[in-house]
């Protein structure tokens, strides 16, 4: 989490472009709660333990939406598992997050960022305030959604729209951060946005160059037409 104040000018965020291949945490409901997911939705690629899921350290944290307590997470050999509070956790929607600090070297330079993953489940479009740094909320219909950024909206922000069998759109924010789009089949949604923070600070006791953040928020429809089924699970390649 954040240790100090930033005063964030618009010239040092850049919304990044969407790469397809780029791993991010999304959250999916399930009988037992719900499961914290890492990888490639689009493809349906999911890390592994052991493999990258071990990366992930420290583990993420997660919360039911209006809850203050942290929901008790467990890592899986496909998943992270969200059992404590359930169901009652998923039917109030659910935000994890997981922040870590990454060394890229660009040129001669060795570059500290603060990778943020976070997600967030909504159980319905019901429109709902911005919980994390980084947010994307239901707008209060289907097809419906807003991009938030420290509490702000996000104008002209650049968005993924993916359904769980690889279908896919890209989007962009208006100016109040809001975007509408068609939501044709039945199943789970994947609404993606990425940005880059410039603003130095520090986490923890560990200094960054720059923060990067991917945001995901996961909603199912229950109505429309009937599509594809998604592709099996997989694990990435190396």
């Amino acid at each position: 989490m954040k240790t100090c104040m930033r005063f964030v000018l618009f010239a040092t965020l850049t919304v990044l472009p969407l790469v397809a291949s780029a791993r991010q945490l999304w959250l999916e409901p399930d009988a037992g709660g719900a499961r914290l997911c890492f990888g490639e939705f689009q493809d349906n690629l999911r890390e592994t333990s052991p493999g990258l899921l071990d990366k992930l350290e420290p583990l993420p944290q997660a919360k039911a939406v209006g809850g203050t307590t942290a929901l008790k997470i467990e890592k899986s050999a496909s998943s992270f598992a969200i059992t404590d509070g359930s169901p009652a956790a998923a039917a109030a929607g659910i935000v994890a997050e997981q922040a870590h600090i990454l060394e890229r070297q660009v040129g001669d330079r060795t570059v500290r960022s603060l990778d943020r993953l976070s997600a967030r489940y909504a159980p319905d479009f019901t429109e709902r305030p911005p919980l994390i740094s980084l947010d994307i909320v239901p707008a209060g219909k289907p097809g419906a959604f807003k991009v938030f950024y420290d509490g702000k909206p996000l104008p002209r922000a650049k968005v993924a729209l993916v359904n769980e069998a690889g279908w896919r759109r890209d989007l962009i924010t208006d100016a109040d951060g809001q975007l509408n789009a068609s939501l044709p089949w039945r199943g789970l949604y994947l609404v993606e946005v990425q940005l880059l923070d410039s603003t130095p600070g520090v986490h923890g006791r560990e200094r960054y160059d720059l923060m990067r953040f991917t945001t995901t928020l996961s909603v199912r429809m229950t109505t429309g037409l009937e599509g594809a089924p998604p592709p099996p699970p997989a694990t990435p390649q190396r």
